[in-house]
């Protein structure tokens, strides 16, 4: 008489596929993920240099890059160059940059030093609280560097995430600011 495999066989392998895939599914249930059209959410703070933020207010007539990232993040410091040189071609256009800094308590100092030695001429949101950033977490930032493309006008997500990171960003940044009648 042949036995025949009762489910209870599979029960590691299934425990295995669930335990490797429980972070993924986690992610992707608590991560909301931002897609074109949707709504950019609207907050209010302060820079590094004391002036009040109302966002998107400030940047009508402008397309604007929310760049979440932080001075300890090696992946963020590579996109600085990219991010300047596309802010110098970009900005006089009706392109901006509004970097929300998730560095750790009592790095405002080496923050404004970082933006100086990397010629970032941007407004910065500082809250030195780390990945408990206000506006961070009402994002639900879970990772970054996390490039978030806003329409000034709308209030609305034009594009996000890898689109806007490395050889990627001037393409998607010329084609959003074409479409927006900023550019011929």
């Amino acid at each position: 008489m042949a036995r025949t495999k009762s489910p209870r066989c599979f029960a590691p392998v299934a425990l295995a596929v669930i335990v490797a895939l429980a972070p993924a599914l986690a992610a992707a249930q608590d991560f909301p993920g931002f897609t074109p059209g949707q709504a950019a959410k609207s907050f209010k703070a302060v820079d590094t240099d004391g002036r009040p933020v109302s966002f998107p207010g400030d940047f009508e007539r402008r397309v604007v890059l929310l760049d979440f990232w932080a001075t300890w993040c090696g992946p963020c410091v590579g996109e600085v160059p990219g991010l300047v040189a596309a802010y110098s071609q970009y900005h006089a256009k009706g392109f901006d940059v509004l970097g929300i800094s998730l560095d750790q308590a009592k790095a405002l100092e080496g923050l404004l030093a970082f933006e100086e030695k990397t010629g970032m001429p941007w407004r910065q949101i500082y809250d030195g609280r780390d990945w408990q950033s206000r506006i961070a977490r009402f994002y639900g930032i879970q990772a970054i560097p996390d490039p978030i493309l806003v329409d000034g006008d709308t209030g609305r997500i034009i594009a996000a995430g890898d689109s806007l990171r490395g050889s990627s960003l001037e393409p998607s940044l010329a084609k959003a600011m074409k479409a927006k009648g900023l550019l011929p």
